[in-house]
């Protein structure tokens, strides 16, 4: 890698980190673009892989990036007791296996319908996020009820696990709408609760992104199956550096807020994608 390729993925980390504590995604939906751009431009990187293995090598690479990233803002919450971990165990085992199965459909999949109908989800879950008025009081009188029966988390996780690995996102995208309106969670709890099922997904998919890349041709220098070892190792790092910061702003924010937050993200991300899809074959 060149000069500005290892700059370029610091940025980009310490961008994914900050953003990743603050919502509590994987920071995928930053680390992936790049990564696009990254492969497509070889010449200012210095890195070239081959344009039929570029997209899967950046979703394996951006979920290798995420787990340590996601493990560090996961503990930072759990030190302030905002990880529901009856939660995360049942989500979490039941994405990991997903993760690992679309993992291995991944490259044989085309990604722009999934890509169009993902937006779609993310449009719907933003504008009603915009639209609650009762996230405070549903916090301060304790009318957030929890619903962690078998084919909710079950449900939940499968849906979390495939976005995860077709996209190369760590889940917190769909995770954090579901904990809230399928789980039910405090939207206080969710992006710690969000960061730990992150953790046991991301581990699934690079697993599975890792074996399924084996001798594959066209892979980039120093890499294990799909996943660029030599870049997603200096995006995590640049990550690890900003994940608490992050961290440390959501649990100033009030629920309220927090909403907002999450409604407003998940709105303009649903319309990016949607765009950036509807002109492909």
């Amino acid at each position: 890698m060149t000069l500005v390729a290892v700059l370029a993925a610091l940025a980009v980390g310490v961008a994914a980190g900050l953003l990743s504590g603050l919502i509590g995604i994987g920071g995928g939906v930053l680390i992936v673009p790049f990564l696009y751009f990254f492969y497509a431009h070889p010449g200012w990187f210095g890195d070239p892989v081959s344009p039929d293995v570029a997209t899967v090598v950046a979703h394996a690479t951006s979920l290798f990036a995420i787990v340590p990233t996601s493990v560090r803002g996961a503990l930072t919450y759990h030190r302030s007791r905002l990880v529901v971990w009856r939660a995360v165990w049942p989500i979490g085992l039941a994405s990991m296996a997903a993760a690992a199965a679309a993992a291995r459909l991944a490259p044989q999949l085309p990604a722009e319908a999934l890509r169009i109908g993902f937006g779609a989800l993310l449009v719907f879950s933003g504008a009603r996020l915009l639209r609650r008025r009762d996230a405070e009081e549903e916090v301060r009188h304790g009318t957030a009820h929890l619903r962690l029966s078998l084919p909710v988390t079950l449900a939940t996780g499968l849906a979390v696990g495939t976005f995860s690995a077709l996209l190369g996102v760590g889940g917190g995208v769909v995770a954090i709408p579901l904990l809230i309106g399928v789980v039910g969670l405090d939207v206080r709890q969710v992006a710690g609760t969000s960061m730990a099922i992150i953790v046991i997904t991301s581990l699934g998919g690079v697993l599975s992104y890792i074996l399924g890349g084996v001798g594959v041709p066209g892979r980039p220098p120093l890499s294990l199956g799909y996943v660029d070892v030599a870049l997603g190792t200096v995006v995590f790092l640049g990550a690890l550096l900003s994940v608490r910061w992050g961290a440390r702003l959501n649990q100033r924010l009030k629920p309220r807020g927090l909403a907002l937050l999450f409604g407003a993200f998940f709105l303009v991300m649903g319309v990016r994608m949607i765009i950036d899809n509807l002109g492909n074959p």
